[in-house]
């Protein structure tokens, strides 16, 4: 059955390229130039801000070679048969947050320990026009236990045919190398929680002002 999975994957990517091509296109920026096209090995986990489900979209195709597994709410996986049949198929991670389970912490660990890459979006929600919310900590404790890289994905959320989406994809950050606990506590994970944000909110404001610059050049050429 998993070979049936990647298949329809494969083929809902292939299908998937024009419209993405129509709806999203991208300017790519990066906080080291040095790793523009650079292909990502092994585990890695990719954490964006939230606007709709096209950002998983959008980075689905920064990755075009690897599959990109995504931590999703489970109110996505009873909207119907189909969603939940698409998830399976794109490497959904079930996260039920009624429950405040966390066996998507477990599952999430299990992909990134065997080289794969992992989508989670520690806003938790959609940021509807409120701008960049708190990070909950939860990715912290997956990329400690993984001992992978996380790799923040800046977004714009700026979709639509006549629009261009600009995207900043930052240095990996080990946070193993900023804690050296086994078992880090509460106030330790929330402690490179926040230093995980300022640096994202640092990203944004320098995707926001490569943003600017051009529209000056644009204008003044």
């Amino acid at each position: 059955m998993q070979i049936v999975y990647e298949f329809l994957r494969c083929f809902g990517l292939i299908q998937g390229w024009p419209a993405h091509v129509v709806l999203f296109k991208k300017k790519v920026y990066y906080e080291d130039v040095n790793e523009k096209n650079r292909f990502i090995k092994g585990g890695a986990l990719i954490i964006s801000n939230h606007f709709a489900v096209f950002d998983y979209m959008v980075n689905v195709f920064l990755f075009p070679f690897r599959k990109l597994h995504v931590v999703v709410a489970e109110f996505i996986y009873k909207r119907s048969k189909f969603y939940h049949f698409g998830l399976r198929c794109f490497g959904g991670i079930r996260s039920d947050r009624d429950i405040k389970g966390m066996r998507f912490i477990d599952e999430s660990v299990k992909v990134l320990k065997k080289g794969g890459l992992v989508q989670i979006f520690p806003e938790a929600q959609t940021s509807d026009g409120r701008g960049l919310q708190y990070f909950k900590p939860s990715y912290i404790m997956i990329a400690l236990r993984a001992g992978v890289p996380i790799i923040p994905v800046v977004l714009d959320g700026n979709y639509g045919i006549t629009k261009r989406t600009h995207v900043l994809i930052g240095k990996k950050i080990y946070v193993r190398e900023f804690c050296s606990s086994e078992n880090p506590t509460k106030e330790e994970i929330e402690n490179l929680n926040k230093m995980v944000f300022d640096k994202f909110c640092q990203l944004k404001t320098q995707m926001e002002e490569n943003i600017e610059m051009e529209k000056k050049v644009k204008n003044n050429g």
